[in-house]
């Protein structure tokens, strides 16, 4: 049991983004063959498809955090000396994660706001707050697979930068 919740939070990101994007071509398809074949269309397809896929980017962006494939600018590394550039790899990390622990908690303020005052979407009757909790949700994820991706680079003597064309190895 274990070993199948250790392998669910380790891919937790592969897994839902897989399933956002999967249900986002569904959701699509459907709407063409209502829209071709029957002269019809569905609107909460469209509505629900969009959600779908804001879900499937931003649960995204903590996948590219945990492979170190996040987009960065390194060409500034360049210029250190090989044995300094992982301390200013940190440094630009410990920036990275600051500014997503600012995003997320903002996120969450914004989500409780609008308990308070809801916005609900127009097709699908549903409260907004629950489209826009993928937001403090994901940068909360990125902070963790920043953090997690680090370790595990440095404790098993890996680069902590993934360079362009490079493979990504597997560390979790």
């Amino acid at each position: 049991m274990k070993s199948k919740l250790k392998s669910f939070i380790d891919n937790f990101e592969d897994i839902t983004s897989g399933v956002f994007l999967a249900g986002v071509v569904v959701l699509l398809f459907i709407q063409v063959v209502m829209r071709y074949v029957f002269g019809k269309s569905l609107a909460w397809t469209e509505e629900l498809s969009r959600y779908f896929f804001l879900y499937m980017v931003y649960l995204s962006t903590s996948l590219a955090a945990k492979q170190r494939t996040h987009i960065r600018v390194t060409a500034q590394f360049k210029i250190f000396p090989h044995k300094f550039k992982k301390y200013f790899i940190l440094f630009a990390d410990v920036i990275w994660i600051a500014l997503c622990a600012v995003f997320s908690y903002q996120g969450f303020k914004l989500v409780a706001g609008m308990a308070n005052k809801p916005l609900i979407s127009p097709v699908l009757n549903l409260n907004l707050k629950w489209v826009f909790l993928i937001i403090p949700i994901s940068f909360m994820l990125q902070v963790i697979r920043v953090i997690q991706a680090d370790y595990l680079a440095l404790k098993n003597n890996l680069e902590l930068i993934v360079e362009e064309g490079e493979g990504v190895e597997n560390v979790s």
